[in-house]
């Protein structure tokens, strides 16, 4: 048990580490990616050879962190089979088509189309490179899409069942799957991101570039665009940013109160800004969750569900499947841990039903343990916790 133990730290350890060294890469590169387009727009509509070498400079950085994502991009995909084999089979139906469809198609739009970009400048028309660096700004957005609706899968999974027959999930709506509306608000959010990024990126270095007065007159050219892109980014991020905290408090409140520290909600909910998160015997000694807290009056509310007198559930309130409505009364409307947790134990005597039904072949007894599975599978996983007391 303890090499088992040990073989899992070092692989959740080794995923983290390239997953934190990809994600430098990514955002930029996808920020980037747009703001050469744009130049390049601006060269071809102008004619003016000045834009052309702006082009070519940012392309330079694009190319050297487009090479990093993708290099450490490909140790991950890898790292899902070897680190997580089994999660990788157990799900592989649903979480690798996405991933199968960004190898495929965006991928290989983003490998065909950036050589161009590098090496077509004098072997291609204006317009066709053009239209390679725009493909190849979509291929790297698509790229993202894939990726972070595989991500939004394991965040909200849908569009799938268990078959108890093959022991693993398998999909029964791709459209679910690759439209669910958390993935649709990840890659917005993490588009519009990588656009601030990007344009906080060309910023600083062309601010740099003016203060060792080189190519001053292209780094004015350079702060205007990345000004412009870096102004949209941060708007379309406030707005997806409240979109992402609408979908965790639907999708996800447990975590929502996590982050928070929320133990006990309440109807109007504070949303706090500053503090510092107590110890766990400073709690149970009945002292608050949060010391020192500034707080912004009915903010959580106001941010997880658009309405100031909005109850939004604490840990406590989640376990016990508890709402309280806004005349103050207490509504148990929701399964309790300890309710998920004896579905869980049914879905697993269930399944060892099945189990033993599918081996006498006794087809009856099977469909019977197979609708006790679809009935209860939802909180499958609760069957490993202990009851709450």
């Amino acid at each position: 048990m303890q090499d088992l133990i040990a073989t899992v730290d070092w692989s959740r350890a080794q995923f983290a580490l390239t997953a934190m060294y990809h994600w430098l890469f990514v955002p930029l590169t996808i920020g980037l990616s747009l703001i050469v387009a744009i130049m390049e727009t601006i060269y071809v509509r102008t004619g003016a050879e000045r834009w052309r070498g702006i082009t070519r400079f940012w392309m330079t950085l694009f190319g050297i962190n487009f090479a990093c994502g993708v290099a450490t991009g490909i140790i991950l995909e890898f790292e899902f089979g070897t680190n997580w084999s089994n999660y990788s089979w157990f799900v592989g139906d649903i979480f690798g088509a996405p991933l199968a469809i960004e190898g495929l198609f965006a991928f290989f739009l983003e490998a065909t189309f950036v050589a161009v970009m590098f090496f077509g400048w004098k072997r291609v028309s204006k317009r066709f490179h053009l239209t390679a660096t725009w493909l190849t700004a979509i291929g790297v957005c698509l790229s993202a899409y894939w990726i972070l609706v595989a991500n939004a899968w394991m965040q909200y999974p849908v569009g799938m069942d268990f078959d108890p027959g093959q022991m693993r999930n398998v999909m029964n709506d791709f459209s679910a799957v690759a439209f669910s509306s958390v993935a649709v608000n990840k890659f917005f959010h993490a588009v519009f991101s990588g656009w601030v990024l990007a344009a906080a990126f060309v910023l600083g270095v062309a601010c740099w570039m003016l203060w060792k007065r080189r190519n001053v007159e292209a780094m004015h050219s350079s702060l205007k665009v990345a000004g412009w892109v870096g102004l949209a980014g941060i708007l379309l991020c406030l707005y997806t940013g409240d979109g992402s905290a609408v979908e965790v408090a639907r999708t996800q409140p447990m975590k929502l109160a996590a982050m928070e520290a929320l133990y006990d909600g309440s109807v109007g909910q504070d949303l706090v800004a500053v503090g510092l998160v107590a110890d766990k015997e400073d709690r149970l000694d009945g002292q608050e969750p949060v010391k020192y807290a500034i707080s912004l009056p009915k903010g959580l509310s106001i941010l997880a569900n658009h309405d100031a007198d909005s109850f939004v559930p604490g840990i406590n309130d989640i376990i016990a499947g508890r709402t309280i409505t806004p005349e103050g009364d207490t509504v148990y409307n929701t399964e309790s841990y300890q309710q998920r947790i004896e579905m869980g134990r049914a879905a697993k005597a269930a399944l060892a039903d099945y189990d033993k039904a599918s081996r006498l072949g006794d087809r009856a007894a099977m469909e019977s343990a197979k609708a006790v599975i679809d009935q209860n599978f939802k909180y499958f996983g609760y069957a490993n916790f202990d009851s709450v007391e």
